[in-house]
């Protein structure tokens, strides 16, 4: 089965009988609309799902309350998602219509599958990577002599294979695909493949070919975060507790940066995607978060989800033509393009190198089987210690490594400053748009080198899920107000935003919107509140849980490998 496109994903139901006008209740409005068509339509079907409590007390112990509605409706409790003040669960569709009616939840959406996407076949010939010499890596090694020292990355995703070019550099390495509540400290390995090749374009250092195939940030620590199975697919909830696992460990390993090379469909509102809620809070916890933007191009509005959210950096792909200029460059065929499905965001950010990179290799995963046509020979040819691999999987984390260096160099910086600084140094490409290639290639030379600490707030609002943690941990700071003139320069009850204090504050959507959230002192925030596996798993089998084939397209069928699903080309 391969990873790029060959595995099951969970069929997404539009409903398409016109509904009355008027006709949407507030039940409705709780449930996302993807799974309340299935739900409606399926009554006795069960769902994978996640469910997030209610902020209405605003007293925290939301994932205990989440936990709590799902038993009343007679569902199965999955794992606890403190991170995103919720739980995942399974329930019949039936259940789910009876949950909305609960007072104690807030939204629910579908624990979707996400793949890691990658590999497009787009049938060229197999090439070399300039990728590392393209965003002028070797330069700031040699000119500032930043190497992403002591800076910790953690990879979310299938693994980390032991190689030596990352010997004595993953320091720490966890396993949630397992099922089982919490992460178990393992060995490092890969099963899948994919994650490997991905850490070695962040921190490689060359030593199986001589320096020939280094990663960007080959001097930077790296903790291996296993949510991705050995097929190339995940569910939100596996995904989050991998991101709830980072954020409680984080000064244990200075864990600055995440990268995540995968991507679940964009069904819904940033504001109500339990990955995106997850992403902002490693965000706001000081971890810079990136992600790629997905291989679904050359369509429109195709950026996966989290790469939706405005507060992580979204990593769009190129093709280097094989050389290490950009005066050949070309926007990749399969990358994302913007704006963003649902609310219509700027996307990619930036883009880096993705066609055919070179990297390291997991010997015996299912990658190394399934392509055997992309092993590339190091110092000993009769054991190649590399692969090669596209998509925008591989741009993420040469980014990715390039914030590495960024943080080795300058420490202070914050995730907004890393973002608006790697934004602000990117090179103008001459294609591409802001909705294609976003800012530009992304610079090590020029983002390590600059010395801006500026960063703007953010334009859009953070997601409901995150305001609703938040707001027990930010009581009684200062608040500070993006736009005086916002809703007629008045709140939801008519206090003029001058006016309102914590005790006349109306904790909604407009207040969201208009607060500064980089205002509030984070140092002071006790992450830990919501960095907990508070709630075990009952037993769910997620194999159990009906997920339904996409049909196959003619050209598809008896492809070699193909088992159903999309296959990118």
């Amino acid at each position: 089965m391969r990873w790029a496109g060959f595995c099951l994903v969970a069929v997404i139901v539009t409903a398409t009988q016109a509904t009355p006008a008027g006709a949407k209740t507030h039940k409705d409005a709780k449930v996302s609309p993807a799974l309340l068509a299935l739900a409606e339509a399926k009554p006795r079907n069960d769902f994978a799902v996640i469910v997030r409590a209610s902020s209405k007390l605003n007293n925290g112990h939301h994932a205990e309350r989440a936990a709590g509605a799902v038993q009343r409706a007679h569902g199965k409790v999955g794992r606890g998602l403190s991170i995103v003040g919720g739980a995942s669960a399974l329930l019949t569709g039936a259940e789910i219509l009876e949950l909305a009616n609960d007072p104690d939840v807030a939204f629910v959406s579908l624990d979707e599958v996400v793949t890691a996407t990658f590999d497009p076949l787009d049938g060229a010939a197999l090439a070399s990577s300039p990728g590392t010499l393209e965003v002028g890596a070797p330069a700031v090694w040699r000119q500032l002599g930043v190497t992403g020292k002591g800076v910790g990355v953690a990879i979310l995703d299938s693994g980390i294979a032991p190689h030596p070019d990352l010997a004595g550099r993953i320091v720490a390495a966890v396993d949630f695909t397992s099922g089982a509540t919490g992460g178990a400290l393992v060995p490092p390995a890969d099963p899948g493949g994919h994650g490997t090749h991905v850490a070695g374009l962040v921190a490689g250092d060359g030593t199986a070919s001589r320096g020939a195939y280094a990663g960007v940030a080959p001097g930077a620590n790296l903790i291996d975060v296993r949510v991705i199975g050995a097929s190339g697919s995940t569910n939100v909830s596996t995904l989050i507790a991998g991101m709830q696992w980072v954020l409680a460990h984080r000064a244990d390993y200075n864990i600055r940066v995440v990268n995540l090379s995968a991507g679940g469909p964009a069904t819904t509102s940033y504001r109500d995607d339990p990955l995106a809620t997850a992403a902002e809070v490693l965000v706001f916890a000081g971890i810079t978060v990136v992600v790629s933007a997905g291989n679904e191009g050359p369509h429109e509005r195709t950026i996966t989800s989290p790469a939706t959210d405005p507060y992580v950096i979204t990593v769009g792909g190129i093709d280097d033509s094989g050389t290490a200029t950009t005066a050949d460059d070309a926007l990749a065929s399969w990358s994302s393009r913007g704006v963003t499905p649902i609310d219509g965001l700027a996307k990619p950010d930036v883009v880096a190198p993705g066609r055919k990179v070179v990297s390291l290799r997991s010997p015996g995963s299912t990658l190394d089987q399934e392509l055997p046509d992309r092993l590339v020979a190091g110092l000993d040819p009769l054991v190649p210690a590399y692969f090669r691999l596209s998509g925008t999987s591989m741009a993420a984390p040469i980014v990715t490594g390039v914030v590495a260096l960024m943080l080795e160099g300058s420490p202070t910086l914050t995730p907004a400053q890393v973002k608006a600084r790697l934004k602000g140094t990117a090179t103008a490409l001459p294609f591409g748009s802001p909705e294609t290639t976003g800012s530009g290639m992304v610079s090590a030379v020029a983002a390590v080198g600059a010395s801006d600490q500026s960063a703007s707030a953010a334009a859009e609002p953070v997601s409901a899920g995150f305001a609703s943690e938040m707001y027990p941990l930010v009581y009684g700071q200062p608040l500070v107000w993006r736009d005086l003139t916002l809703n007629g320069g008045v709140d939801s009850n008519g206090v003029a935003w001058s006016d309102v204090s914590w005790s006349t504050l109306v904790w909604d959507a407009i207040t969201w919107q208009n607060l500064n959230w980089g205002s509030f002192k984070w140092s002071a925030v006790n992450w830990q509140d919501i960095a907990w596996e508070d709630i075990a798993w009952e037993g769910i089998t997620w194999e159990d849980v009906a997920w339904e084939l996409v049909p196959l397209k003619d050209k598809d069928k008896g492809r070699k490998g193909h088992r159903g699903g999309k296959v990118l080309d």
